[in-house]
């Protein structure tokens, strides 16, 4: 039995259950999506803060060997089920490695990834982790490796309504300083109005986020 982590403290629970109920209603990850479409051949690919699983079971059924990082045990028992509703038990012995991790302790040879996909996670890094984390997070992406995934801009209100530090913020010049090395092939800055949760429990949220396809250099 897989132990308890305790909670993440820019996502605690209360928030872990209100991303729950509006993913259901949601498909994989666009930014995701996109960078599948650049038609890289399928690899290894790394899943950090893998939810649900909707897009480790993606991943999976577009050839990927996969391996799916969470912080939440119950996170990592939800996307094993889903990757084995999608591809079966059979392919995900073979191409499906889960781990119940904090991020912040994430760690992994140079060179092991083709793809990271870190949807919506990074963010919650408290900020004395980031650097590190994503020193590591580029040092696993083989040369030409691609990187999908998403950083908050400073006006996000998860950030003010977080414990101070518990998060990380980056805005524009920040992000284009960590992708140096890398071929930016796509970022969008949204900022927008929006909810969390689904009725009756919807509960406002404002978003500044930096959506990102690069891809590392030799």
């Amino acid at each position: 039995m897989i132990e308890p982590t305790p909670e993440v403290p820019g996502f605690p629970r209360e928030r872990l259950n209100r991303y729950l109920d509006r993913n259901r209603t949601l498909p994989v990850r666009d930014t995701l999506l996109r960078a599948l479409a650049l038609g890289d051949p399928p690899g290894a690919a790394v899943d950090l803060g893998c939810g649900p699983g909707k897009e480790v079971a993606e991943l999976l059924h577009r050839g990927w060997t996969v391996e799916a990082v969470d912080a939440y045990p119950d996170m990592v028992d939800a996307a094993r089920a889903a990757a084995e509703a999608a591809v079966g038990a059979d392919q995900c012995s073979r191409s499906l490695r889960c781990v119940h991790q904090r991020l912040a302790d994430w760690d992994a040879p140079a060179g092991s990834f083709d793809l990271v996909h870190a949807g919506f996670s990074l963010p919650f890094i408290a900020r004395t982790d980031f650097t590190a984390l994503w020193a590591r997070v580029v040092r696993s992406l083989r040369p030409g490796g691609l990187f999908a995934g998403q950083f908050f801009g400073p006006n996000d209100s998860f950030v003010a309504q977080s414990p101070a530090g518990s998060m990380s913020v980056h805005g524009r010049a920040d992000v284009d300083a960590m992708l140096v090395g890398f071929t930016v092939l796509s970022i969008a800055e949204e900022e927008r109005d929006g909810v969390i949760g689904v009725p009756p429990n919807e509960v406002p949220k404002h978003w500044h986020v930096f959506h990102v396809i690069a891809r590392r250099v030799g």
